[in-house]
């Protein structure tokens, strides 16, 4: 079938180009080796003998001559697809979502771009085989052969479908400003955004945020500005996921640990029988080789909260044990320590 044809190949099955002999080259399968059975100047010649080998050779024996007939034409019905559309009105192109545009990727679904050939390729799934449509030099003359092939093979229903699951649009044109929503400073990885729903595109060199709508990634947009990705990402939770969940994003992501009013406290030492080698010999610190300091981390209900990183690993455990004392009391810090 074309869809399985590689550049510069025969479109008949068990025939390739030798080009050391410059000719046609017909080989077939028997018990397991290759058998060759000649050399040809014209390419059809080669593949008519190819499949009066497969006629003569296969399905033998028990299978009798009838089978071998079977045997043959199965193999023409696997392999003759074509896709045909002589007959299909035209049909608009089906564009991706943003968020699901790879850079030097094509805007539309079902089309990719043959750098080999430097055109545009159109292929659909039929019966869980790629099938090849066409190529073009115009991105959008390959999407609309996809649509119609989509429109003739898979039904109205089928294409209908593949342009609401595509051409899902971010539009916050309606939507108030909103602030960003700041992460607490120990959910940020080193070069990351500080603020949820933001993450820097090295590629693009650029900010890009995007929102996760019914378990699918939307894009929103790119940005030179962290700042302005980040009130996007906002201003899209706020249209698409309501006020509540706005509130309830800064409330989780804005938790910041504070012990400027708290007293000194004495580090809580690990037993010695629970301290792997390289690690903190105190509760709530460990070593943070990414950024070579010591880091120290109390959990608040259920979710780990970062209090600093440090040069020096007892001011790590003494900030962690003043952590302890305010956000959980001089109870679990007496516990904390025995």
């Amino acid at each position: 079938s074309a869809g399985r044809i590689k550049e510069g190949a025969s479109k008949y099955k068990g025939v390739h180009f030798n080009k050391l002999m410059k000719k046609w080259h017909a080989q077939i399968y028997i018990e397991g080796k290759v058998r060759l059975i000649g050399y040809y100047d014209n390419e059809e010649e080669a593949a008519t003998d190819y499949a009066r080998a497969v006629f003569k050779y296969k399905g033998q024996g028990a299978l009798g001559r009838a089978r071998e007939r079977r045997a043959l034409g199965k193999v023409r019905e696997q392999n003759s697809i074509i896709i045909d559309l002589t007959g299909v009105p035209q049909q608009s192109p089906i564009p991706k979502s943003e968020g699901r545009i790879k850079e030097g990727a094509s805007k539309y679904t079902g089309v990719t771009f043959n750098k080999k050939m430097n055109k545009w390729q159109a292929q659909i799934r039929i019966e869980g085989k790629v099938r090849f449509i066409g190529s073009s030099e115009n991105e959008e003359e390959a999407a609309v052969d996809y649509a119609r092939a989509v429109f003739k093979y898979k039904n109205q229903a089928a294409l209908g479908k593949a342009r609401e699951q595509d051409s899902f649009i971010i539009d916050l044109s309606d939507v108030p400003p909103q602030p960003p929503i700041p992460k607490s400073s120990g959910t940020i990885k080193e070069g990351a955004s500080k603020y949820a729903g933001v993450s820097f595109n090295k590629s693009k060199n650029k900010w890009k945020a995007q929102i996760t709508i019914e378990g699918k990634q939307r894009a929103i947009g790119s940005y030179e500005i962290e700042e302005e990705a980040g009130a996007d990402y906002a201003r899209a939770v706020f249209k698409y996921k309501g006020q509540g969940a706005l509130d309830k994003a800064r409330e989780q992501d804005s938790f910041i640990i504070d012990l400027t009013d708290v007293p000194p406290q004495s580090p809580i030492p690990k037993r010695a029988g629970h301290i792997k080698e390289g690690a903190s010999k105190y509760k709530g610190v460990h070593f943070n080789k990414q950024k070579n300091k010591w880091q120290a981390k109390l959990g608040i209900e259920g979710k780990n909260r970062h209090i600093g990183y440090y040069d020096n690993e007892e001011e790590a455990a003494t900030d962690y044990a003043r952590a302890v004392f305010k956000y959980k009391n001089q109870a679990a810090l007496g516990k904390a320590r025995e």
